[in-house]
Protein backbone atom coordinates (compact mmCIF):
# COMPACT_ATOMS: atom_id res chain seq x y z
CA UNK A 1 0.00 0.00 0.00
CA UNK A 2 2.55 2.42 0.55
CA UNK A 3 4.35 1.73 -2.70
CA UNK A 4 1.56 3.30 -4.40
CA UNK A 5 2.14 6.41 -3.53
CA UNK A 6 -1.23 7.07 -2.66
CA UNK A 7 -2.16 9.64 0.24
CA UNK A 8 -2.90 7.70 3.76
CA UNK A 9 -6.97 9.24 4.13
CA UNK A 10 -7.39 8.12 0.43
CA UNK A 11 -5.93 4.28 1.29
CA UNK A 12 -7.91 4.10 4.14
CA UNK A 13 -11.29 5.26 2.42
CA UNK A 14 -10.54 2.36 -0.32
CA UNK A 15 -10.34 -0.16 2.57
CA UNK A 16 -13.36 1.24 4.00
CA UNK A 17 -15.04 0.65 0.57
CA UNK A 18 -13.54 -2.93 0.13
CA UNK A 19 -14.99 -4.20 3.27
CA UNK A 20 -18.51 -2.16 3.01
CA UNK A 21 -18.59 -4.58 -0.32
CA UNK A 22 -17.65 -7.79 1.14
CA UNK A 23 -20.59 -6.98 3.75
CA UNK A 24 -22.96 -5.59 1.07
CA UNK A 25 -21.84 -7.69 -1.94
CA UNK A 26 -20.47 -10.85 -0.95
CA UNK A 27 -17.45 -9.83 -2.99
CA UNK A 28 -14.37 -12.09 -2.43
CA UNK A 29 -16.59 -14.75 -0.57
CA UNK A 30 -16.80 -17.16 -3.10
CA UNK A 31 -17.07 -21.15 -0.93
CA UNK A 32 -14.54 -23.86 -1.32
CA UNK A 33 -16.06 -26.42 -3.79
CA UNK A 34 -15.51 -30.31 -2.41
CA UNK A 35 -17.72 -31.72 -5.03
CA UNK A 36 -19.34 -31.03 -8.46
CA UNK A 37 -23.65 -30.99 -8.43
CA UNK A 38 -23.84 -33.73 -10.15
CA UNK A 39 -22.48 -36.19 -7.23
CA UNK A 40 -25.70 -35.43 -5.37
CA UNK A 41 -27.74 -36.55 -8.44
CA UNK A 42 -28.74 -40.71 -8.06
CA UNK A 43 -27.57 -42.13 -11.31
CA UNK A 44 -30.46 -44.38 -12.54
CA UNK A 45 -32.29 -45.55 -15.38
CA UNK A 46 -33.34 -42.78 -16.73
CA UNK A 47 -36.46 -41.69 -18.26
CA UNK A 48 -35.84 -38.55 -20.27
CA UNK A 49 -33.25 -39.13 -23.64
CA UNK A 50 -33.84 -35.76 -25.38
CA UNK A 51 -32.09 -37.47 -28.75
CA UNK A 52 -30.80 -41.01 -30.37
CA UNK A 53 -27.83 -40.92 -32.87
CA UNK A 54 -27.48 -43.72 -34.40
CA UNK A 55 -24.44 -44.52 -36.40
CA UNK A 56 -25.61 -45.74 -39.67
CA UNK A 57 -22.20 -46.72 -40.92
CA UNK A 58 -18.20 -46.53 -40.93
CA UNK A 59 -18.13 -46.09 -44.39
CA UNK A 60 -17.54 -42.69 -46.53
CA UNK A 61 -17.90 -41.58 -49.87
CA UNK A 62 -15.22 -38.70 -49.04
CA UNK A 63 -11.65 -38.71 -47.57
CA UNK A 64 -11.91 -34.94 -46.30
CA UNK A 65 -8.18 -34.18 -44.99
CA UNK A 66 -8.99 -32.51 -41.91
CA UNK A 67 -11.73 -35.34 -40.70
CA UNK A 68 -11.17 -37.31 -37.32
CA UNK A 69 -11.60 -40.65 -38.76
CA UNK A 70 -8.36 -40.50 -40.64
CA UNK A 71 -5.28 -42.03 -40.42
CA UNK A 72 -3.63 -39.03 -38.41
CA UNK A 73 -6.30 -39.21 -35.37
CA UNK A 74 -5.48 -42.02 -33.11
CA UNK A 75 -8.27 -40.91 -30.66
CA UNK A 76 -11.05 -41.87 -33.44
CA UNK A 77 -11.78 -44.73 -35.19
CA UNK A 78 -10.95 -44.92 -39.19
CA UNK A 79 -13.08 -45.98 -41.63
CA UNK A 80 -13.99 -49.40 -41.96
CA UNK A 81 -16.89 -51.35 -44.10
CA UNK A 82 -19.15 -51.97 -41.08
CA UNK A 83 -22.81 -50.78 -41.52
CA UNK A 84 -25.76 -51.13 -38.74
CA UNK A 85 -27.79 -53.88 -39.21
CA UNK A 86 -31.73 -53.28 -39.27
CA UNK A 87 -32.02 -55.26 -35.90
CA UNK A 88 -29.21 -53.50 -33.71
CA UNK A 89 -31.33 -50.38 -35.55
CA UNK A 90 -35.00 -51.55 -34.11
CA UNK A 91 -33.29 -52.32 -30.70
CA UNK A 92 -31.88 -48.53 -30.24
CA UNK A 93 -35.04 -47.14 -30.97
CA UNK A 94 -37.47 -48.90 -29.33
CA UNK A 95 -35.30 -48.81 -26.47
CA UNK A 96 -34.95 -44.36 -26.73
CA UNK A 97 -38.63 -44.43 -27.31
CA UNK A 98 -39.36 -45.69 -23.75
CA UNK A 99 -37.16 -43.79 -22.69
CA UNK A 100 -38.21 -40.44 -24.19
CA UNK A 101 -39.62 -37.17 -23.58
CA UNK A 102 -42.38 -35.57 -25.23
CA UNK A 103 -39.83 -33.82 -27.40
CA UNK A 104 -37.65 -36.24 -29.23
CA UNK A 105 -34.89 -36.42 -31.73
CA UNK A 106 -33.71 -39.34 -33.89
CA UNK A 107 -30.43 -38.63 -36.06
CA UNK A 108 -28.59 -40.12 -37.69
CA UNK A 109 -24.57 -40.13 -38.57
CA UNK A 110 -21.40 -41.75 -40.34
CA UNK A 111 -19.34 -42.09 -42.13
CA UNK A 112 -22.15 -40.69 -44.42
CA UNK A 113 -25.19 -41.72 -43.27
CA UNK A 114 -26.81 -41.44 -47.01
CA UNK A 115 -24.84 -44.42 -47.89
CA UNK A 116 -27.67 -45.79 -45.75
CA UNK A 117 -30.61 -44.22 -46.92
CA UNK A 118 -32.66 -47.05 -47.03
CA UNK A 119 -31.95 -48.12 -43.66
CA UNK A 120 -32.39 -44.31 -42.33
CA UNK A 121 -35.91 -44.30 -44.11
CA UNK A 122 -36.77 -47.17 -42.86
CA UNK A 123 -36.04 -46.15 -38.91
CA UNK A 124 -37.49 -43.11 -39.42
CA UNK A 125 -41.38 -44.77 -41.11
CA UNK A 126 -40.87 -46.85 -37.90
CA UNK A 127 -40.43 -44.43 -34.99
CA UNK A 128 -43.41 -42.29 -36.67
CA UNK A 129 -45.48 -45.42 -36.85
CA UNK A 130 -44.62 -46.53 -33.41
CA UNK A 131 -45.05 -42.84 -31.53
CA UNK A 132 -47.51 -41.61 -33.87
CA UNK A 133 -48.91 -38.34 -32.63
CA UNK A 134 -47.91 -38.74 -28.80
CA UNK A 135 -44.59 -37.35 -28.61
CA UNK A 136 -42.97 -34.15 -30.78
CA UNK A 137 -40.98 -35.96 -33.33
CA UNK A 138 -37.90 -34.91 -35.27
CA UNK A 139 -35.53 -36.47 -37.31
CA UNK A 140 -32.26 -34.88 -38.38
CA UNK A 141 -28.44 -36.08 -40.27
CA UNK A 142 -25.49 -34.59 -41.33
CA UNK A 143 -24.10 -35.32 -44.73
CA UNK A 144 -21.83 -34.39 -47.03
CA UNK A 145 -24.30 -33.50 -49.53
CA UNK A 146 -22.62 -35.32 -52.80
CA UNK A 147 -25.57 -38.59 -52.45
CA UNK A 148 -28.16 -36.57 -52.32
CA UNK A 149 -31.21 -37.46 -55.03
CA UNK A 150 -34.53 -36.16 -55.58
CA UNK A 151 -35.89 -39.37 -54.34
CA UNK A 152 -34.43 -38.76 -50.87
CA UNK A 153 -35.29 -34.64 -51.20
CA UNK A 154 -38.75 -35.58 -51.84
CA UNK A 155 -39.09 -38.33 -49.02
CA UNK A 156 -37.38 -35.79 -46.03
CA UNK A 157 -39.61 -33.05 -47.37
CA UNK A 158 -41.90 -34.86 -46.55
CA UNK A 159 -41.51 -35.29 -43.23
CA UNK A 160 -42.97 -32.85 -40.65
CA UNK A 161 -39.91 -31.76 -38.94
CA UNK A 162 -36.28 -33.38 -40.65
CA UNK A 163 -33.07 -31.06 -40.02
CA UNK A 164 -30.23 -31.64 -42.46
CA UNK A 165 -26.77 -30.10 -41.87
CA UNK A 166 -24.41 -29.86 -45.10
CA UNK A 167 -21.03 -29.76 -45.26
CA UNK A 168 -20.03 -26.70 -47.22
CA UNK A 169 -16.82 -25.03 -46.82
CA UNK A 170 -16.88 -21.94 -48.95
CA UNK A 171 -16.60 -21.42 -53.04
CA UNK A 172 -14.70 -23.93 -54.91
CA UNK A 173 -11.19 -23.27 -54.77
CA UNK A 174 -11.59 -23.20 -50.67
CA UNK A 175 -14.08 -26.41 -50.59
CA UNK A 176 -11.95 -28.84 -52.67
CA UNK A 177 -8.66 -28.07 -50.80
CA UNK A 178 -10.35 -30.13 -48.46
CA UNK A 179 -13.10 -32.21 -48.79
CA UNK A 180 -12.17 -34.60 -51.95
CA UNK A 181 -14.17 -37.68 -52.85
CA UNK A 182 -11.77 -41.47 -52.50
CA UNK A 183 -10.73 -40.71 -55.77
CA UNK A 184 -9.11 -37.69 -54.86
CA UNK A 185 -11.15 -34.72 -57.06
CA UNK A 186 -12.69 -32.18 -55.55
CA UNK A 187 -16.89 -32.56 -53.95
CA UNK A 188 -17.85 -29.06 -54.34
CA UNK A 189 -20.39 -29.58 -57.58
CA UNK A 190 -21.74 -32.75 -56.27
CA UNK A 191 -22.64 -31.32 -52.80
CA UNK A 192 -24.21 -27.91 -54.29
CA UNK A 193 -26.02 -30.22 -56.59
CA UNK A 194 -27.24 -32.05 -53.59
CA UNK A 195 -27.85 -28.61 -51.36
CA UNK A 196 -30.03 -27.02 -54.40
CA UNK A 197 -32.13 -30.15 -54.95
CA UNK A 198 -32.77 -30.35 -50.72
CA UNK A 199 -33.83 -26.92 -51.19
CA UNK A 200 -36.06 -26.82 -54.28
CA UNK A 201 -37.73 -29.96 -52.52
CA UNK A 202 -38.34 -28.49 -49.28
CA UNK A 203 -39.22 -24.59 -50.68
CA UNK A 204 -37.44 -21.84 -49.30
CA UNK A 205 -39.42 -21.50 -45.92
CA UNK A 206 -39.18 -24.71 -44.69
CA UNK A 207 -35.73 -25.24 -46.26
CA UNK A 208 -34.80 -22.02 -43.87
CA UNK A 209 -35.67 -23.68 -41.30
CA UNK A 210 -34.67 -26.68 -41.51
CA UNK A 211 -31.49 -26.94 -43.34
CA UNK A 212 -28.12 -25.67 -41.33
CA UNK A 213 -24.52 -25.48 -43.24
CA UNK A 214 -21.61 -26.28 -41.28
CA UNK A 215 -18.38 -24.86 -43.12
CA UNK A 216 -14.65 -26.02 -41.69
CA UNK A 217 -12.34 -22.74 -41.90
CA UNK A 218 -8.45 -23.66 -42.09
CA UNK A 219 -5.48 -21.89 -42.27
CA UNK A 220 -3.98 -19.56 -43.24
CA UNK A 221 -6.64 -17.32 -41.46
CA UNK A 222 -6.26 -13.58 -43.31
CA UNK A 223 -8.94 -11.51 -43.88
CA UNK A 224 -9.30 -12.05 -47.35
CA UNK A 225 -10.35 -15.43 -47.09
CA UNK A 226 -12.80 -14.67 -44.51
CA UNK A 227 -14.37 -11.92 -46.40
CA UNK A 228 -14.35 -14.28 -49.27
CA UNK A 229 -16.29 -17.18 -48.22
CA UNK A 230 -18.60 -14.63 -46.29
CA UNK A 231 -19.46 -13.49 -49.74
CA UNK A 232 -19.91 -16.90 -51.55
CA UNK A 233 -22.79 -17.58 -49.13
CA UNK A 234 -24.10 -14.09 -49.41
CA UNK A 235 -23.78 -14.51 -53.14
CA UNK A 236 -25.90 -17.76 -53.79
CA UNK A 237 -29.15 -16.50 -55.43
CA UNK A 238 -31.12 -19.55 -54.38
CA UNK A 239 -29.82 -19.93 -50.74
CA UNK A 240 -32.74 -19.06 -48.57
CA UNK A 241 -32.58 -15.92 -46.63
CA UNK A 242 -32.46 -17.51 -43.05
CA UNK A 243 -30.71 -20.53 -43.76
CA UNK A 244 -28.26 -20.94 -40.49
CA UNK A 245 -24.59 -21.48 -41.45
CA UNK A 246 -22.27 -22.15 -38.22
CA UNK A 247 -18.66 -22.20 -38.73
CA UNK A 248 -16.00 -24.52 -37.20
CA UNK A 249 -12.43 -25.29 -36.80
CA UNK A 250 -10.69 -28.43 -37.67
CA UNK A 251 -10.66 -30.50 -34.53
CA UNK A 252 -7.25 -31.04 -33.22
CA UNK A 253 -5.54 -28.34 -35.17
CA UNK A 254 -3.66 -25.77 -33.38
CA UNK A 255 -5.01 -22.65 -34.70
CA UNK A 256 -1.45 -21.05 -33.22
CA UNK A 257 0.46 -22.69 -36.12
CA UNK A 258 -1.14 -20.21 -38.82
CA UNK A 259 0.94 -19.26 -41.50
CA UNK A 260 1.99 -15.40 -40.58
CA UNK A 261 3.92 -14.80 -43.88
CA UNK A 262 0.78 -14.83 -45.72
CA UNK A 263 -0.53 -11.67 -46.75
CA UNK A 264 -3.46 -9.43 -45.30
CA UNK A 265 -3.23 -11.65 -41.92
CA UNK A 266 -5.84 -10.09 -39.63
CA UNK A 267 -4.53 -7.59 -37.47
CA UNK A 268 -5.19 -6.46 -33.75
CA UNK A 269 -4.57 -4.44 -30.92
CA UNK A 270 -3.16 -5.44 -28.35
CA UNK A 271 -5.60 -5.76 -25.66
CA UNK A 272 -6.92 -8.48 -28.36
CA UNK A 273 -3.85 -10.29 -29.22
CA UNK A 274 -5.64 -13.85 -27.69
CA UNK A 275 -8.72 -13.73 -29.20
CA UNK A 276 -7.04 -13.39 -32.64
CA UNK A 277 -4.86 -16.82 -31.67
CA UNK A 278 -7.26 -18.78 -30.93
CA UNK A 279 -10.57 -17.81 -33.01
CA UNK A 280 -9.82 -15.35 -35.65
CA UNK A 281 -12.94 -15.88 -37.54
CA UNK A 282 -14.58 -14.56 -34.00
CA UNK A 283 -12.47 -11.30 -33.96
CA UNK A 284 -13.07 -10.56 -37.45
CA UNK A 285 -16.82 -11.05 -36.81
CA UNK A 286 -16.75 -8.90 -33.66
CA UNK A 287 -15.14 -6.07 -35.26
CA UNK A 288 -18.10 -6.05 -38.11
CA UNK A 289 -20.72 -5.73 -35.15
CA UNK A 290 -18.90 -3.48 -32.97
CA UNK A 291 -19.04 -0.99 -36.10
CA UNK A 292 -22.95 -2.06 -36.56
CA UNK A 293 -22.18 -3.78 -40.27
CA UNK A 294 -23.39 -7.36 -38.89
CA UNK A 295 -25.94 -7.36 -41.22
CA UNK A 296 -23.03 -7.99 -43.99
CA UNK A 297 -22.54 -11.77 -41.89
CA UNK A 298 -23.88 -15.08 -43.23
CA UNK A 299 -21.77 -16.65 -40.70
CA UNK A 300 -23.86 -17.88 -37.03
CA UNK A 301 -20.71 -18.08 -35.15
CA UNK A 302 -20.12 -18.06 -31.76
CA UNK A 303 -23.19 -16.87 -30.73
CA UNK A 304 -23.44 -19.82 -27.94
CA UNK A 305 -20.33 -17.83 -25.75
CA UNK A 306 -21.96 -14.74 -26.26
CA UNK A 307 -25.76 -16.61 -24.83
CA UNK A 308 -23.81 -18.23 -22.31
CA UNK A 309 -22.57 -14.93 -20.90
CA UNK A 310 -26.33 -13.20 -21.32
CA UNK A 311 -27.69 -16.19 -19.45
CA UNK A 312 -25.02 -16.54 -16.85
CA UNK A 313 -26.16 -17.08 -13.24
CA UNK A 314 -26.84 -13.99 -11.71
CA UNK A 315 -26.88 -14.46 -7.55
CA UNK A 316 -27.33 -12.21 -4.91
CA UNK A 317 -25.10 -14.67 -2.62
CA UNK A 318 -22.30 -16.71 -3.70
CA UNK A 319 -23.11 -19.32 -5.97
CA UNK A 320 -23.23 -22.77 -3.31
CA UNK A 321 -22.91 -25.31 -6.36
CA UNK A 322 -20.67 -26.28 -8.85
CA UNK A 323 -21.74 -27.48 -12.33
CA UNK A 324 -19.67 -30.48 -14.07
CA UNK A 325 -18.19 -27.74 -16.72
CA UNK A 326 -19.70 -28.17 -19.51
CA UNK A 327 -20.85 -32.10 -19.32
CA UNK A 328 -24.12 -33.18 -19.95
CA UNK A 329 -25.69 -36.04 -18.21
CA UNK A 330 -24.46 -39.15 -20.05
CA UNK A 331 -27.33 -41.35 -21.73
CA UNK A 332 -30.07 -37.78 -21.17
CA UNK A 333 -29.56 -35.65 -23.11
CA UNK A 334 -28.23 -37.95 -26.07
CA UNK A 335 -27.24 -41.11 -26.66
CA UNK A 336 -25.26 -42.47 -29.63
CA UNK A 337 -25.11 -46.13 -30.46
CA UNK A 338 -22.45 -47.12 -33.04
CA UNK A 339 -23.20 -49.65 -35.76
CA UNK A 340 -22.44 -52.37 -33.46
CA UNK A 341 -24.88 -51.18 -30.96
CA UNK A 342 -22.42 -50.14 -28.08
CA UNK A 343 -23.79 -46.79 -26.20
CA UNK A 344 -21.58 -44.13 -26.08
CA UNK A 345 -22.08 -40.51 -24.64
CA UNK A 346 -21.98 -38.67 -27.80
CA UNK A 347 -21.50 -38.80 -31.36
CA UNK A 348 -17.98 -36.10 -30.94
CA UNK A 349 -16.33 -38.16 -28.22
CA UNK A 350 -13.63 -40.72 -30.00
CA UNK A 351 -12.49 -43.94 -28.18
CA UNK A 352 -14.20 -43.87 -24.80
CA UNK A 353 -16.12 -46.12 -21.99
CA UNK A 354 -19.33 -47.25 -23.07
CA UNK A 355 -22.42 -46.97 -21.39
CA UNK A 356 -24.91 -49.97 -22.45
CA UNK A 357 -25.68 -51.58 -25.35
CA UNK A 358 -29.01 -52.03 -27.32
CA UNK A 359 -28.75 -55.94 -25.41
CA UNK A 360 -28.61 -54.64 -21.57
CA UNK A 361 -29.24 -51.04 -21.93
CA UNK A 362 -27.61 -48.57 -19.90
CA UNK A 363 -24.41 -49.68 -17.80
CA UNK A 364 -24.97 -47.46 -14.75
CA UNK A 365 -22.23 -48.54 -13.04
CA UNK A 366 -20.05 -47.46 -15.93
CA UNK A 367 -22.01 -44.06 -15.89
CA UNK A 368 -21.00 -43.49 -12.42
CA UNK A 369 -17.53 -44.63 -12.43
CA UNK A 370 -15.76 -42.90 -15.50
CA UNK A 371 -18.44 -39.96 -15.99
CA UNK A 372 -19.33 -38.82 -12.65
CA UNK A 373 -16.61 -40.56 -9.78
CA UNK A 374 -13.33 -40.21 -11.85
CA UNK A 375 -14.22 -36.96 -13.44
CA UNK A 376 -14.51 -35.53 -9.60
CA UNK A 377 -11.90 -36.92 -8.16
CA UNK A 378 -9.55 -35.86 -10.67
CA UNK A 379 -11.12 -32.82 -11.95
CA UNK A 380 -11.82 -31.14 -8.38
CA UNK A 381 -8.46 -29.88 -7.31
CA UNK A 382 -8.52 -27.88 -10.32
CA UNK A 383 -11.92 -26.94 -10.76
CA UNK A 384 -12.35 -25.92 -7.38
CA UNK A 385 -9.93 -22.87 -7.89
CA UNK A 386 -10.70 -21.65 -10.89
CA UNK A 387 -12.67 -17.99 -11.50
CA UNK A 388 -14.45 -19.72 -14.91
CA UNK A 389 -15.58 -22.82 -13.17
CA UNK A 390 -19.05 -21.05 -14.41
CA UNK A 391 -18.47 -20.28 -17.48
CA UNK A 392 -17.08 -23.48 -18.23
CA UNK A 393 -17.86 -25.62 -21.38
CA UNK A 394 -15.53 -28.17 -21.23
CA UNK A 395 -17.05 -31.59 -22.06
CA UNK A 396 -16.32 -35.21 -22.00
CA UNK A 397 -15.84 -34.66 -26.09
CA UNK A 398 -12.62 -32.74 -25.30
CA UNK A 399 -10.55 -35.14 -23.43
CA UNK A 400 -11.87 -38.93 -22.81
CA UNK A 401 -9.94 -41.87 -23.98
CA UNK A 402 -10.36 -45.30 -24.14
CA UNK A 403 -9.49 -45.51 -20.31
CA UNK A 404 -11.99 -42.71 -19.24
CA UNK A 405 -10.60 -39.14 -18.17
CA UNK A 406 -7.08 -37.71 -19.45
CA UNK A 407 -6.24 -35.45 -17.00
CA UNK A 408 -3.14 -34.46 -18.62
CA UNK A 409 -5.05 -33.64 -21.43
CA UNK A 410 -7.89 -31.50 -19.66
CA UNK A 411 -5.58 -29.89 -17.55
CA UNK A 412 -3.51 -28.50 -20.97
CA UNK A 413 -7.15 -27.73 -22.48
CA UNK A 414 -8.51 -26.02 -19.02
CA UNK A 415 -5.67 -22.53 -20.32
CA UNK A 416 -6.79 -21.87 -23.45
CA UNK A 417 -10.75 -21.90 -22.32
CA UNK A 418 -9.48 -19.07 -19.12
CA UNK A 419 -8.50 -17.31 -22.49
CA UNK A 420 -11.55 -18.20 -24.17
CA UNK A 421 -13.96 -17.11 -21.34
CA UNK A 422 -12.04 -13.53 -21.38
CA UNK A 423 -12.51 -13.28 -24.80
CA UNK A 424 -16.17 -13.68 -24.63
CA UNK A 425 -16.49 -11.41 -21.60
CA UNK A 426 -14.78 -8.67 -23.84
CA UNK A 427 -16.39 -9.28 -26.67
CA UNK A 428 -19.77 -9.77 -24.72
CA UNK A 429 -19.30 -5.96 -23.17
CA UNK A 430 -17.85 -4.66 -26.08
CA UNK A 431 -20.86 -5.66 -28.37
CA UNK A 432 -23.24 -4.60 -25.28
CA UNK A 433 -21.48 -1.40 -25.39
CA UNK A 434 -21.65 -0.19 -29.06
CA UNK A 435 -24.18 -2.66 -30.49
CA UNK A 436 -26.80 -3.59 -28.10
CA UNK A 437 -29.40 -4.53 -30.35
CA UNK A 438 -27.35 -7.48 -31.61
CA UNK A 439 -27.65 -9.37 -28.69
CA UNK A 440 -31.11 -8.95 -28.23
CA UNK A 441 -31.74 -10.43 -31.61
CA UNK A 442 -29.41 -13.29 -31.77
CA UNK A 443 -28.33 -14.44 -28.06
CA UNK A 444 -32.11 -14.34 -26.74
CA UNK A 445 -32.24 -18.05 -26.76
CA UNK A 446 -30.03 -19.97 -23.87
CA UNK A 447 -27.78 -22.16 -25.42
CA UNK A 448 -28.10 -25.98 -25.41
Amino acid sequence: MEETGLSEDFLLTALENIKLLTETEKILQAPVYNKFRSQDMEVKQNHNIHQIILELTEQCNLRCRYCVYNEDHEDFRGFSTKNMTWEIAKKALDFAIAHSEEEFFVTFYGGEPLLQFPLMKQCMDYTIEKIGKKKKLHFGFTTNLTLVTREMAEYFASLESCIVTGSVDGPEEIHDANRIMVSHTGSFSKAMKGLKLLIDCMGEKKAGDAIGINAVLTPPYTVEKIEGINQFFRSIPWLPENITIRTSYMQGSNKKRMNNQQQNIIEMPENMETLEESDPLEYWRLDKICKQKDEEIKYNMNNANLSRIQHRIIAEEPIQFMAQNGCCAPGERRLYVTTTGKFHVCERIGESPVIGDVENGMDLEAIKKYYIDEYAKKSLPDCSNCWAVHLCSLCYASFYDEGGINIEKKKALCRDRKIMAINDLISYHQIMEQNPSYLDRYCSEKPE
